[in-house]
């Protein structure tokens, strides 16, 4: 691989394999999610009234982290401990993967809770084109 390439982290959360060998490329996820009950990292006057992680909100963007792969992801439902979410950018994953839900708070973001993935819409990989 070219170093061009790979200099300043330009691939990172990127998967390379052969046609076929790779999970599919999901472009919106269903997550069973957890939230926490705390924000973690927040400081606050009293260590009684740290701020409290509010509920997911139908339009909120959130950051979710797949493996390395950082993805801006959009609300477009909620129920219960479900949450349907459109990602900013396509990602390779499988079902199963472990996923972490991030809320921007004053100006950085925060980690708001964890995930899992059940399931997704998929968008088809075009076969590359043939070598000359």
């Amino acid at each position: 691989m070219d170093p061009t390439l790979t200099r300043a982290d330009r691939l990172v959360g990127q998967v390379l394999g052969e046609l076929g060998s790779l999970p599919e490329v999901y472009v919106e996820l269903e997550v069973s999610f957890q939230l926490l009950t705390r924000l973690i990292g927040v400081r606050t006057k009293e260590v009684e009234n740290q701020m409290r992680v509010s509920k997911l909100t139908k339009g909120e963007i959130l950051m979710v982290n797949i493996g390395s792969m950082s993805s801006g992801a959009k609300v477009i439902g909620v129920k219960k401990d479900m949450v349907k979410l459109q990602l900013t950018s396509p990602v390779c994953t499988t079902i199963g993967e472990k996923a972490a839900l991030s809320r921007r708070v004053e100006r950085q973001w925060r980690l708001i809770g964890r995930g899992q993935i059940e399931a997704g819409t998929t968008i088809s990989v075009p076969p590359p084109p043939p070598l000359p």
